[in-house]
């Protein structure tokens, strides 16, 4: 073989793993960077906030009235402690609006500024729910004009500083012309059998 061929095929060699090295390349980055990506995404937690400003309650509403009164209790708890933006407060003050029966909602003074004053007070005042319970017991029946209502029991701890001071909030719901349980009002007591942490 002479020396011009010898140096064709030894180029030609080189130029094909020259050219495989580059293939292998894109293709190891390509392959490492849309790894990552997938893996950030997937490690990516939605905060609290998030959480709740992300609920459509056109597709995933709550289908108990425990469901319901938990709902609640869970977008409170996180107004009162929980940072966010005004955008944020008026998408958690939608998911409230969306549970509350319309007859609530219509006896609610300057919804939703009237909330906002109440959360801003119990920030400013130190106040958070540190834990809660739903009762999963609910009381159902139905009135004489054919309407079904529904009693849920809920055991909030209320934290004020360092102390904390267990309430009951019962809650009244009544179900829509949807078939949806929608929070009618409530009313609130002292849990007279918790002690007091101090």
């Amino acid at each position: 073989m002479d020396e011009s061929k010898k140096n064709v095929i030894i180029k030609t060699v080189v130029m094909m793993v020259l050219a495989a090295l580059v293939v292998l390349g894109v293709y190891v980055l390509i392959t490492r960077n849309g790894s990552r990506s997938n893996t950030s995404t997937e490690e990516k937690e939605l905060t609290e906030v998030q959480k709740i400003t992300t609920i459509d309650l056109t597709k995933t509403y709550p289908q108990t009235p425990s469901t319901v009164a938990d709902m609640y209790i869970r977008v409170m708890k996180v107004m009162y402690k929980q940072e966010y933006t005004d955008e944020e407060f008026s998408k958690m003050a939608s998911v409230l609006a969306g549970i509350f029966d319309a007859e609530l909602l219509a006896n609610q003074k300057n919804w939703p500024q009237s909330l906002k004053s109440e959360v801003d007070d119990k920030k400013n005042g130190d106040y958070s729910i540190t834990k809660y319970e739903v009762l999963s017991s609910d009381i159902q029946a139905k009135t004489e004009s054919g309407e079904e209502i529904s009693n849920v029991l809920a055991k909030i701890s209320l934290r004020h500083g360092t102390s904390s001071t267990l309430y009951d909030y019962l809650f009244v719901l009544r179900k829509d012309s949807e078939g949806k349980w929608k929070i009618m009002g409530w009313t609130i007591s002292e849990d007279k059998d918790s002690q007091t942490n101090k």
